[in-house]
C-alpha cells in the first residue's frame, strides 16, 4: 500500500498544534534591559535638573551663572582633551556616569516604579489656604476684649519684628524635622516658608532671594543646597542653626505633648502660623 500514514491514528498524539499555540511573541517588557530604559532615561533627567538647578543658584550668589556655566565647560573641555590622549578613560567616564544615573535612580525611588511626576508633586509643599474657624464658645467679656485689639493698630519696633521672623523659621525648621514620617527631612526649603507667609497675606511683596537675605541678616545659616523630598534647594539645615543659635530649636506648641490623661494626641497637619508682627519686618537692606 502506498498511502499516506495515519498520523492521527490512536496512540500517538498530535504534537503540531500544540507547538504551535505555545509559540508567541515574547512582550517588550519581557526582554532583558528593556524596562530598565524609563528608568535610566528619568534618573538622567533628574541628574540634568540638578545640574541647571546648580547653574540658576548662581543668579543670587557671588559668581554669577555665566561663571557657573563656564566652570561647566572648561571642565568639559578638559575632560574631552585628557580622553583624547588616553581613549580609556572613556570607559571611566562611562562607568562614573552609570553609577550616577544608578545613584539618582535608587535614593530618588526611581528603580521602585516611581515616576519624575510622582517626585514632583512630593516636591510641593503642603500649605493650608484657609484657617479652620474656633469652635471655642466664648464670652462677651472675652469678644469685647478682642475687639478692643483689633482696634488698636499693632506697634513693634524692628528688633521684635526681626525675632518673630526669627521664631517662625525655627518653628517651621522644627516642624519639618519632628512630622517627618521617614525622620529624613533635616530642615526646610526658603521658598517653603515665603509660601507659608504668602498663605496668611504676610509680605506678598516679597521674594524669595529677599526672605534668604533677610535670614543671613538675621544671623540664620541658609544652605546653597539642600535635599529634601529628591528636591535640592536654599534651605535652612537644623545642625546649621542650632549651631548658630547655641541651643536646640524650640518646638511649636502643636508640637508640644498634651500630658493629660487619656488626651487625643492627633499629628500636626499644618506649619505654625507665623506671628503677627512679622507684617512690620523691614525688608533686608538693598532690597526693592
Amino acid at each position: 500500500m502506498t498511502g499516506k500514514p495515519d498520523e492521527t491514528r490512536p496512540g500517538k498524539p498530535d504534537t503540531t498544534k500544540t507547538a504551535k499555540r505555545e509559540r508567541r511573541k515574547p512582550t517588550l517588557e519581557e526582554i532583558p534591559f528593556v524596562r530598565e530604559v524609563p528608568v535610566v532615561a528619568s534618573a538622567t533627567m533628574v541628574v540634568l535638573r540638578y545640574v541647571g538647578a546648580w547653574l540658576r543658584g548662581g543668579d543670587e550668589e557671588s559668581g554669577g551663572f555665566g561663571v557657573r556655566l563656564l566652570a561647566l565647560g572648561a571642565a568639559g573641555y578638559i575632560a574631552l582633551y585628557f580622553a583624547e590622549k588616553h581613549p580609556g578613560l572613556w570607559y571611566a567616564y562611562g562607568g562614573a556616569g552609570f553609577l550616577l544615573v544608578t545613584t539618582v535612580a535608587v535614593r530618588t525611588g526611581l528603580s521602585a516604579g516611581r515616576t519624575v511626576k510622582d517626585l514632583e508633586a512630593a516636591q510641593a509643599p503642603t500649605v493650608a489656604e484657609e484657617e479652620q474657624p474656633s469652635t471655642d464658645i466664648q464670652n462677651d467679656h472675652e469678644m469685647a476684649g478682642e475687639e478692643d485689639l483689633e482696634a488698636e493698630p499693632l506697634t513693634v519696633s524692628p528688633a521684635e519684628a526681626d525675632a518673630a521672623f526669627g521664631l517662625f523659621v525655627e518653628h517651621n525648621v522644627a516642624f519639618a524635622v519632628r512630622t517627618d514620617p521617614k525622620g529624613d527631612r533635616k530642615g526646610v526649603h526658603t521658598d517653603t516658608l515665603l509660601k507659608i507667609l504668602h498663605a496668611k497675606e504676610m509680605l506678598t511683596d516679597w521674594t524669595e532671594p529677599m526672605l534668604r537675605q533677610k535670614c543671613k541678616s538675621l544671623g540664620i545659616p541658609v544652605r546653597k543646597q539642600m535635599g529634601i523630598r529628591g528636591r535640592n534647594y536654599f534651605g535652612v539645615h537644623i545642625e546649621d542653626f542650632e549651631q548658630s543659635l547655641g541651643r536646640a530649636v524650640r518646638v511649636p506648641p502643636q508640637l508640644v505633648p498634651d500630658l493629660t490623661a487619656n488626651a487625643p494626641t492627633p499629628p500636626p497637619s499644618e506649619p505654625p502660623a507665623p506671628p503677627s508682627e512679622i507684617t512690620l519686618i523691614q525688608p533686608p537692606a538693598g532690597a526693592g
